[in-house]
């Protein structure tokens, strides 16, 4: 995947990008046809015939226009660009357009991968990962994983390749 190989050091591989699961912008979705509901009635109980009606009009748009931005676009911008990465090195976190944050675990650094899915959760085949590191770093938590007992089950194969004796930086043997 495109957005991920920019993070990708000379000699790692990819092995799985994910995104948060879409029922995330459910809400912003909602939200979005609310304001247009809303933008829509205030549209057809403004008089037009009246000398201030043009004027109402534009500031019942502009208003739309407004919340659609603060509560439609910017949170469907904020989940295109939070992406987790696992390659055979390393679990990533990548967040943000303009400010950017990032988090990176080293697989021979990790101790444990639970998951947590609600019935809700299991429904819609998503879940919360927590990543626990051998470092004083807290560990990672990854919300709204898509399959998260397969991505659970595709750390830890990364993290017994990365333990081998005859992997690079790994533990010497």
């Amino acid at each position: 995947m495109a957005i991920a190989d920019r993070y990708l050091s000379d000699d790692e591989e990819l092995v799985h990008v994910a995104r948060q699961h879409w029922t995330v912008l459910v809400g912003e979705f909602v939200a979005l046809l609310l304001i247009v509901a809303l933008v829509g009635t205030a549209l057809f109980f403004v008089p037009w015939n009246e000398e201030w009606g043009p004027i109402a009009g534009a500031v019942a748009v502009g208003v739309g226009l407004v919340a659609a931005l603060a509560f439609w676009l910017v949170p469907t911008l904020r989940w295109a660009t939070t992406v987790y990465i696992l390659t055979d090195r390393r679990l990533m976190i990548r967040e943000g357009m303009l400010s950017k944050q990032g988090r990176d675990m080293p697989l021979t650094r990790v101790n444990d991968v639970s998951f947590n899915i609600t019935l809700w959760e299991r429904i819609m085949r998503y879940g919360t990962l927590s990543i626990q590191s051998a470092s004083e770093q807290e560990g990672m938590v990854l919300q709204r994983v898509p399959r998260p007992q397969w991505f659970q089950s595709e750390i830890y194969r990364q993290v017994n390749v990365a333990q081998r004796p005859d992997y690079p930086d790994g533990p010497q043997g």
